[in-house]
Order: C-alpha cells, then sequence, then structure tokens
C-alpha cells in the first residue's frame, strides 16, 4: 500500500510535531475532560458536529452544532440549565489550514426573570396567580407568560481576513427546558417554534437537546473494562441525559477561503476545519447580596474540535492547558498523536498488537487531514495543513451528503461521514478505537481482527435524530412520572 505521505512529508511532519511552540487561547474535547472545566460545566464544550445538511432541500448549506453542558440531569430543577449570560460561546472556522480561524459564529446570552418574586423558576404558574387562567398547561408559545425565565442571544459573524463584525441575529429566543407535561406540553413544537431563519438564507437554533452522543463513558475510563467489545452489548453511559446545543446552518460559500463553492472534493478551497470554544472574562466580582458581575478581556476556558482527543490523547498535566489553547499552537501536543498512550493501553488490555510509533496514520486523521492517497482514492481528501499539526474536526464541503449513512463513516465506506466532518449519528468511539489500535487500511499489518472490530457495545443513541434541522433528538422530560425507576437510564439493547 502507498503511504498516505511521500517519506519526505512524513519526516517534515514528524519534525514539525514534535517540536513545541507557543499557546494561545483556544479548541478540547467532550465531557468532564478537564481538572479546571468539570468545575465549570456551562462552559464545558462536550461536542461538535459539522456536515452538509442531509434535510431536503438544504444541500447547498453545513450544519455546524456545539454542544455544552455534560450530564444534564433532565428533572434538574426548579432552575434548569441554561447558557450562561456571561461566557461568549463560539464557533470557529479555519479555511486555509494554519489553525486560525477565520469565520467565527459568537453567541451572547442574556436571561430574563419576569416575576422575581415566585418560587418556582423557569416554568411558572404566572397566569393562574394572577387569576388570568387555569393551572395547566403552562408554556405553550415562546413568548407566553408563563415561561418566567427566558433567554435571548445575539449571533455575531466575524471573518477575521475582511476585518468585518457583523450581527446576523438578535432578541432570538431559546425554548425552555423540557420540563414535564404540564409545564411544556407538546415540546417540539416549542422547540421548533425557536428555530430562526437567517439573512442569508441559513438557519440557527439554541436550546435543550438529548444527548446524541452514544458512549460506554463508565466502561472506557474503568481502564477499558466495558461491557462488550463488539458492536452491541455495552450500556450507553449518555442515554438519558441532555445538553445545551448551538446550531447553525450557513450557505458553503460562507465558510470556503475562496468564498465560492468548491468545483469539487479536492479542489483548492473544499476542506474547512471547524472547532469550538467558551471563553470567561478574567474578573469576577462577588456582591454581598449574591449577585455578581465579570468584567476585563475573555480568556478561553473550553475547546473542542475533534471528538475524546482531550480525553484520551492529551496527558493529565495538559488538559487545561489544550483547553486554552489554539490549533495554531498544537506542535506541543504532537507527541501524544504521534506515540498514543490510549495505544499501549488497548494493547495491554485487549493483549493486542499495535502500530509501533510513529503513528503517521494518526497524524494525517487528527492533525493534518487525510491526503488524496491510494486507499481512499483521487476524489476524497480532508487536508488541510501549513504543513503544521493543528487538530480540529475538518469537512470536505465538496462531498455531498450520502444517500445512506454508514454510522462507521469512512471506515464504513461512507466519505460523507466521520473524520470527514461529523454527524450525530456517527459512531465516532468504534471509530477511534480501531484506528488507535491500527486497525484501518493505513495501517494494513495491524488491520485485522480484533483491532479493527474493536468497539464500545453501543451502536446507536437512544433517542431518534431529527431528519431536519438542528438534527439532535428530542430532550428527555423532567417528570418521569409512570416510569420505572432509573427506566431513563437504561442501556441500549
Amino acid at each position: 500500500m502507498r503511504k498516505l505521505l511521500t517519506a519526505a512529508a512524513l519526516g517534515f511532519l514528524a519534525s514539525a510535531l514534535l517540536v513545541g511552540s507557543g499557546a494561545g487561547p483556544s479548541q478540547a474535547s467532550s465531557h468532564r475532560e478537564a481538572p479546571l472545566i468539570a468545575a465549570d460545566p456551562l462552559a464545558d464544550n462536550t461536542d461538535v458536529y459539522a456536515f452538509r445538511s442531509t434535510e431536503s432541500g438544504r444541500s447547498g448549506f453545513v450544519t455546524l452544532i456545539a454542544n455544552y453542558i455534560p450530564f444534564e440531569e433532565p428533572s434538574g430543577g426548579p432552575h434548569f440549565y441554561k447558557f450562561d449570560d456571561n461566557v461568549l460561546y463560539e464557533i470557529k472556522v479555519d479555511n486555509t489550514g494554519d489553525g486560525v480561524e477565520d469565520v467565527t459564529y459568537q453567541f451572547r446570552f442574556t436571561t430574563q426573570f419576569k416575576n422575581p418574586n415566585i418560587v418556582l423558576g423557569m416554568a411558572s404558574p404566572n397566569q393562574a396567580l394572577a387569576g388570568q387562567g387555569g393551572i395547566e398547561p403552562l408554556i405553550t408559545s415562546l413568548d407566553d407568560p408563563d415561561y418566567n425565565e427566558p433567554q435571548t442571544y445575539t449571533v455575531t459573524r466575524v471573518n477575521r481576513v475582511a476585518r468585518t463584525t457583523t450581527v446576523i441575529a438578535s432578541g432570538v429566543l431559546t425554548p425552555p427546558n423540557n420540563i414535564g407535561d404540564r409545564s411544556t406540553p407538546n415540546y417540539e413544537a416549542l422547540a421548533q417554534a425557536a428555530v430562526t431563519s437567517l439573512p442569508n438564507g441559513g438557519r440557527v437554533f439554541a436550546g435543550q437537546r438529548d444527548e446524541g452522543f452514544y458512549i460506554d463513558v463508565g466502561g472506557v475510563f474503568d481502564t477499558l473494562n466495558l461491557s462488550s467489545v463488539a458492536a452491541t452489548g455495552g450500556f450507553d453511559s449518555t442515554a438519558g441525559f441532555n445538553v445545551n446545543s448551538i446550531a447553525i446552518e450557513v450557505p458553503v460559500q460562507e465558510l470556503t477561503r475562496s468564498g465560492a463553492v468548491p468545483s469539487g472534493p479536492t479542489a483548492s478551497d473544499a476542506v474547512v476545519g471547524v472547532w469550538a470554544t467558551a471563553s470567561r472574562r478574567t474578573t469576577t466580582v462577588l456582591r454581598p447580596n449574591g449577585k455578581s458581575f465579570s468584567t476585563g478581556p475573555y480568556r478561553q476556558v473550553s475547546r473542542l474540535g475533534s471528538p475524546l482527543v482531550n480525553e484520551v490523547v492529551i496527558p493529565l498535566g495538559l488538559k487545561d492547558t489544550f483547553n486554552s489553547s489554539t490549533p495554531a499552537g498544537d506542535a506541543q501536543f504532537a507527541q501524544y498523536v504521534v506515540d498514543p498512550q490510549l495505544a499501549q493501553l488497548l494493547k495491554a488490555v485487549f493483549g493486542i498488537g499495535v502500530p509501533a510509533a510513529p503513528r503517521n496514520d494518526l497524524v494525517s486523521i487528527f492533525a493534518t487531514g487525510i491526503p488524496v492517497n491510494s486507499v481512499t482514492g483521487p476524489n476524497y481528501t480532508t487536508f488541510l495543513s501549513d504543513g503544521k499539526p493543528h487538530e480540529m474536526l475538518r469537512l470536505n464541503v465538496a462531498i455531498a451528503p450520502a444517500a445512506s449513512p454508514n454510522k462507521l463513516g469512512l471506515l464504513g465506506g461512507d466519505v460523507a461521514g466521520f473524520p470527514n466532518g461529523r454527524r450525530p449519528g456517527d459512531d465516532v468511539t468504534d471509530i477511534a478505537l480501531r484506528a488507535v489500535a491500527g486497525g484501518t487500511p493505513f495501517t494494513p499489518d495491524t488491520n485485522v481482527s480484533p483491532n479493527n472490530a474493536l468497539g464500545d457495545g453501543v451502536d446507536h443513541n437512544d433517542v431518534p435524530y431529527l431528519s431536519a434541522f438542528p438534527y439532535l433528538g428530542t430532550p428527555h422530560s423532567g417528570n418521569h412520572k409512570g416510569a420505572k425507576p432509573h427506566e431513563h437510564h437504561a442501556p441500549n439493547p
């Protein structure tokens, strides 16, 4: 098999990967992955998705999704989960390969308290207590008086190259959380009412969604003590939980370096890199009345591009550093991709052979993108790099959505799936385990069983995804009336 890069290029990359560089503020990964962010869930970026829109008639658009707040217990009231008014949430796009964002979508939130004198929170029977109506149903529209803690947000598009900053939406309402049948009847209708059109023909949504990342978290972090390493039989640790999602759909040409739709998958402007961040101001002042305010410049506290990178690739002592860094400074982390500890853990736990370092196959997948090669063919690439490593989720916007998606993405013969972007249904855990174990065509000597059949035993989400924007499923209701204890946390069959 021909190598993905020439020997000279690989040597250059390996050298570049091992050279440290300074880090500035920016990207990371998933659920409670670093010591500092574990104590700041409202700023914790859990997952990023980037894909050509699959909804009928929307193939000219790209959907970008950033999730925050891990492991939301649906019944966590009375003050249910909201975006933090003091956090700057951003989705960033690099279209030149230097690890610096060229296009940024910024989201700022503001919370209103309609009736501060009521004992309940987000859903409160204000009309009933005022003698203006019955007790149920409560919130039937986004402007319902019983929606007691509505949150609005502003969307700003920043073009670094053109040096423009444009507010493309303001005063947009988020839906309430899915509190229960009395408070939020017909919840999905409320959520769909919060989908807002943008001037560019795209759409935006911010609010609660089902946690769409299915994975045996407990098994992975119990030193790979998985219930199953086959396709099924595992425990979905995230089943029954919700997240807060920011989703934006934009025309393809808004993301490319040329400002046009690429002519084909191998065109110079076809691949973009995507990551999301959360930033806080440097100073928070606590007042005697319990209220606080924040001041000073923003500093990044969370970052995420490809899934699971900070959890299982970056060492403990650098996890917080990674969360405050940018893809431009990723050379400082590159040795952990070239020689990942996870591969040695897989070898020890499962008694398998793994490829020897340097792992140039993983460099291509996670740090530079996959160039055109003999394995994936002449019309596939996710390569986007200036010759240095930059960890971000790469998407080839010229590859059309798959008519029949395969959850294993590229490993399943579906070029529109991970690691070409990431769709909500992609089984990124199985793909990542097999890649690190060397169970892919890029490492033919180890592309054998069980390396190329590893998984966490969880093969689908507990809630169906939507076929239309914002794609992630309806969040779980906070009222489990009639359900058996822990039924909402049952593993996938």
